[in-house]
């Protein structure tokens, strides 16, 4: 009985051992997977969008030799999402030589990705520690809302002992965040930041998967303005602003208004204006906006009003599109021009005051030294002096110029290198 006992007791310490080797064997598998794999193993203290970070990681592999501008290796198995899971925006640490030498930050456009070397202190401290530090623990992701913008921040705190060769010591526990905003800025750069402020590269299709050659097809100018005119949503909101510029200065409620609208047509509600301006205010969550000129006004967008449309294209967010935005001017006599942002995020960063405004203004002014002797003004005129105004402002080529006639043709007008205008119209 004695050695039945002993053996059923040496059986089970077998069995025991075995299965701890097993663990033992099984865990050291899953940590010892290489950081720099070509295959995603998350070693992440958080939960993170996986989904994202393989079709990332996929698109990277297909365009490496174009996108890696560093020495460095990406440690995929690092990335972090920032508690997101809409495959929106991820961050992932570049390493050389047992250091984090950059952060890569990709954000998704529809369906297109941007990958941005960048090395803001801060974040490569946060990956330094996260991916080397022998002892850390997470903190639960934060989120938080500013106006215009949405903030989160994830927290790691490793352990600093007092005696850097033993772990086990006293020592203390210190903690570094990361924060990503929805509107934070990235770079001037819109494509690729390199370890020595270098630009290069550009967008790629997302989730991958060949084809990444081909340039993303911008929207022609012509049919973003049949959708406005044609826009059921936008009729009564259009009507109202042209019946609005032909009132007489004697009537009470003569002066400028201003209507804005989303991205389907949706209007906001009217917005009283003074005699000659209005402000659009807030513009988050909507495209563009349309206003109406004065019979005592110049038919054509001011420079105030080119400076609204700037403020339309950063409401479309860094990671949005912003040659989606777009300002309206219906004039008395009929005119209705339309303008569109025609450069990247950064191009629209650009900050004017009523102080920085007022030559421009002054000048605008100045140049209307065209009007016929029946009180008329030729569009060729109007058009010449509009495109001088966007190179005076430091524009040109970043805002497009259409004018629908009376007859709702559409035409675009373009500036030839010896001043004169062309009207192209749309088909």
């Amino acid at each position: 009985m004695l050695m039945t006992k002993n053996l059923i007791s040496w059986l089970l310490l077998l069995a025991t051992f075995s299965f701890l080797l097993h663990s033992c064997v099984h865990d050291e598998m899953i940590s010892s997977a290489d950081p720099s794999s070509k295959e995603y193993h998350s070693k992440s203290l958080w939960k993170e969008d996986e989904k994202y970070i393989k079709n990332v990681m996929q698109v990277y592999l297909e365009n490496e030799t174009r996108i890696n501008t560093t020495n460095g290796t990406p440690y995929w198995d690092y990335a972090v999402t920032m508690g997101t899971f809409d495959e929106s925006f991820l961050m992932v640490p570049v390493v050389k030589d047992d250091k984090v030498i950059a952060v890569i930050q990709v954000p998704r456009k529809g369906s297109k990705i941007h990958f941005y070397y960048t090395q803001f202190p801060g974040h490569i401290s946060f990956f330094q520690d996260l991916v080397f530090a022998p002892l850390k623990k997470a903190i639960f992701p934060e989120n938080s809302f500013a106006k215009g913008r949405s903030c989160s921040s994830i927290h790691v705190s490793v352990w600093i002992p007092n005696n850097p060769n033993n772990d086990n010591g006293p020592g203390h526990w210190d903690t570094k965040v990361i924060v990503r905003c929805t509107q934070q800025d990235m770079e001037s750069c819109t494509g690729i930041v390199g370890p020595n402020g270098e630009c290069s590269g550009g967008e790629y299709p997302y989730p991958g998967g060949g084809n990444n050659n081909e340039p993303e097809t911008q929207e022609d100018p012509c049919q973003k303005t049949k959708a406005i005119i044609n826009n059921p949503k936008m009729t009564a909101g259009l009507n109202e602003l042209k019946d609005q510029s032909i009132l007489p200065k004697s009537n009470d409620n003569y002066g400028e208004k201003g209507i804005k609208f989303k991205a389907d047509g949706t209007p906001s509600a009217t917005i009283p204006g003074q005699a000659h301006s209005v402000n659009f205010g807030d513009k988050t969550g909507y495209t563009g906006g349309y206003h109406n000129h004065t019979v005592a006004e110049i038919p054509m967008l001011s420079p105030p009003d080119i400076d609204q449309l700037l403020g339309f294209a950063r409401a479309q967010g860094n990671y949005g599109d912003p040659t989606k935005a777009y300002l309206g001017m219906i004039a008395p006599n009929g005119m209705h021009y339309v303008i569109y942002f025609n450069g990247s995020y950064s191009d629209a960063v650009v900050t004017f005051t009523d102080e920085t405004l007022k030559p421009f203004n002054d000048r605008y002014q100045t140049r209307y030294g065209m009007i016929s002797s029946d009180g008329n003004v030729s569009n060729e005129a109007i058009e010449k002096f509009f495109f001088k105004t966007i190179t005076d402002m430091g524009l040109e080529g970043k805002v497009n110029l259409q004018r629908i006639e009376n007859n709702g043709t559409i035409k675009t007008i373009t500036k030839n290198t010896d001043g004169s205008i062309n009207a192209d119209p749309c088909k």
